[in-house]
């Protein structure tokens, strides 16, 4: 008689076997979503991939109409209160809760865009070992474009800080609005208590010869709009934020970029062009310098609101 498995003394029957777990993990910060997260699980879930991924949402206390639209997809869904959010606190829960190999970070209102955007971002890393993180691009809405500053060549962080940045990290500010990190990074260098830039943070950690971050042709489409109150409170955050990176804004960097004509040029064209249109996009050559200083000298915390 052949004895199977099973029947082998002090042996316990064998269950059904586990299913594997994900390759990748999605981690998506939420609050009040609505529409826009709606959109973005879509394109997510609609991705032509032979990857196994999962999507983890970390929300902050968002209202019934948002929760409903969490609810209508596959997610693994992590409530927090909204006090208790913080840029890099949060990003590290949801990689702690991940169970890929890989942890993908992605914005409420980023939407992947096209079908292949997972296996494009994920391509670096089995092109090579060195890869540590890779960043994926950021397009404007082509039948509704956002922030006129946002689409200009030069962009909306034109400043000599951000300028700086890029140069000295070849040519990547890095963004979790749309990347990717190998989770065995993240294990070694979390993002941290870090109120705002954690991205940056964490790419001056593990930055050492250039090539541990690289760019991806992956694409999300992302696009913000202002208005003056809301521009003064992002620009003033961003200056605060690079000096919790060791970044240190001017008087100097101040006149130069106050008094940089190609602004105004860019200016006066959106203006001929009936792209410029609210007061907000008017002001920015001025306001962006002005209140970038005092964020990064004046500031101690975050601006709500």
């Amino acid at each position: 008689m052949t004895l199977r498995e099973d029947d082998i003394p002090g042996r316990e029957p064998a269950g059904p076997a586990e299913e594997p777990g994900p390759d990748v993990s999605i981690i998506i910060p939420c609050c009040n979503g609505g529409e826009s997260i709606r959109k973005t699980l879509r394109a997510v879930f609609a991705q032509r991939t032979s990857r196994r991924f999962e999507v983890l949402v970390v929300d902050s206390e968002s209202g019934p109409e948002t929760i409903d639209v969490l609810r209508a997809f596959p997610v693994r869904l992590d409530r927090i209160r909204r006090e208790e959010f913080q840029h890099g606190r949060t990003r590290d829960r949801g990689a702690r809760l991940a169970r890929g190999q890989t942890l993908v970070f992605l914005n409420q209102d980023a939407q992947p865009g096209t079908d292949r955007w997972l296996d494009l971002l994920l391509e670096p890393f089995e092109r090579s070992g060195g890869v540590l993180a890779v960043q994926g691009k950021v397009r404007e809405p082509e039948d509704a474009p956002g922030f006129f500053w946002n689409s200009c060549p030069r962009g909306f962080s034109y400043t000599r800080e951000t300028r700086r940045w890029t140069r000295t990290h070849r040519g990547i500010g890095f963004s979790t609005v749309n990347c990717a990190i190998r989770r065995s990074v993240w294990e070694q260098e979390p993002f941290g208590e870090v109120e705002i830039l954690e991205d940056k943070a964490f790419q001056s950690r593990i930055h050492l010869t250039g090539d541990e971050i690289v760019w991806s042709d992956a694409w999300v489409v992302h696009s913000h709009d202002y208005t003056y109150e809301q521009l003064k409170k992002r620009v003033q955050n961003e200056g605060f934020g690079w000096r919790l990176v060791g970044v240190t804004y001017s008087a100097g960097d101040l006149l130069r970029d106050l008094f940089r004509l190609r602004k105004y040029a860019e200016l006066f064209r959106g203006l001929m062009q009936g792209r410029v249109k609210s007061v907000s996009e008017v002001l920015f050559p001025v306001v962006r310098p002005l209140w970038l200083y005092r964020g990064n000298h004046r500031n101690r915390g975050l601006l709500k609101g």
